[in-house]
């Protein structure tokens, strides 16, 4: 098949779960033997190396990259909230692009056109007015249930509002773009039945987020002290999270073991936000992702917010370290509690296990085992890419 994708991120580096989703799947359609052509917007904060991205990406696709300025202005953020409109969406509506896609879609014919998320949701009109097979969404998130979630936890009066406007303007722009697509691609379950519940009439096909096990080897740790978030602090969750674990957990656990250690990694961490705490190590990006994770002990995902599936989980699990994450940060993965991860809500909760680890009473060996294996039999990114692209195929019989 010839697969076209259209995103509104570039996906490499990869930093981040959804440039890792996006890459993965990229790769995979390329390995199994069909023609992939990529055209990302990309916005100014992602500080994209244009040069480096297009030559890892191009082993893999014929690929075009846009630049945009997607930063946040007060006149247009206020403008679409009088007009009740998704300003979060209106940062991504380029007409340059478009017009690159339309041009695109006049010189060559596609099988598929894939949306990767609802961000790449503006360019639909010029996808559908100029191609005739199948057009599908791939949903990394529930966009609007982030918003809500994150609308929920603010304390702010004002800020409680806006959020809650934001998610409200974003569930009624998905639910348009559900309308306009022939097959939804969400990455869970969880986020297939949300989607169902604003749009029942369009297919749904589950596919979560694949891992590279060969480039995720299993390396377990023979300790449990040095724990670890690795997530970009420019998504909203992910910052509310690790303030969350730093202002209220992390000092409770300092308490019971001298030994502990926390480490931070990701994409636009402010060093000097927590150079005052003890026993924390900040690195804002690591040249690779998987010898961080190697070399530490335990994934902590405190997540109150956010939605689809969580990659570095999966990643953590595929490598042998131990997973401690709240429910919301752990939906659409199908473990089992106590058999392929912990779970932990409360801060209470995060210090009842660590002393649990430490008198030897949870076997987290065993478990890292079992989450390995779980990631092998259900979390292959080339098996399921195999399973999408067969839907794909049947439907365009």
């Amino acid at each position: 098949m010839k697969i076209l994708q259209v995103s509104n991120r570039v996906p490499w580096p990869l930093n981040e779960g959804g440039t890792i989703g996006i890459y993965n799947y990229t790769r995979a359609y390329h390995q199994l033997g069909h023609e992939v052509t990529l055209y990302c917007l990309d916005g100014d904060k992602h500080n994209t190396p244009i040069e480096e991205a297009k030559e890892e990406l191009s082993k893999y696709a014929n690929v075009c990259i846009h630049s945009i300025d997607t930063r946040v202005k007060p006149i247009p953020a206020l403008l679409h909230l009088l007009q009740n409109k998704s300003y979060n969406v209106s940062r991504f509506d380029n007409a340059e692009f478009k017009e690159l896609l339309y041009d695109l879609l006049k010189r060559e014919t596609f099988d598929v056109v894939q949306l990767e998320g609802t961000f790449a949701g503006p360019n639909i009109d010029v996808i559908r007015d100029n191609h005739r097979g199948l057009v599908a969404l791939r949903m990394h998130n529930v966009e609007y249930e982030i918003w809500d979630r994150l609308a929920h936890n603010a304390t702010n009066s004002f800020k409680k509002y806006y959020l809650n406007k934001l998610s409200s303007q974003l569930k009624s722009y998905e639910a348009q773009l559900l309308q306009n697509v022939d097959i939804v691609v969400p990455v869970t379950d969880d986020d297939s039945d949300k989607f169902r519940l604003i749009n029942p009439d369009v297919d749904y096909l589950t596919i979560p987020a694949g891992i590279d096990l060969e480039y995720w080897k299993f390396a377990p740790s023979n300790t449990i002290n040095n724990w670890y978030h690795i997530g970009s602090m420019q998504w909203h969750a992910n910052e509310e999270a690790v303030n969350w674990f730093l202002r209220d957990i992390h000092s409770l656990i300092l308490a019971i073991d001298a030994n502990y250690q926390f480490h931070l990694a990701g994409k636009g961490i402010q060093k000097n936000t927590f150079k005052s705490l003890d026993r924390v190590s900040v690195n804002e990006n690591v040249p690779s992702a998987y010898h961080f994770v190697r070399d530490l002990d335990v994934c902590v995902v405190p997540l109150k917010s956010g939605s689809g599936i969580r990659l570095k989980i999966l990643e953590a699990m595929a490598t042998g370290k131990l997973v401690i994450s709240t429910t919301i940060g752990a939906q659409g993965i199908g473990y089992i509690s106590n058999e392929h991860l912990l779970i932990a809500d409360t801060p209470s909760d995060f210090v009842i296990i660590y002393q649990q680890l430490l008198d030897q009473k949870i076997d987290w060996k065993t478990i890292v085992k079992n989450a390995r294996k779980l990631v092998e039999d259900e979390y292959s990114t080339e098996a399921l890419a195999t399973k999408q692209l067969d839907t794909y195929s049947k439907r365009l019989q």
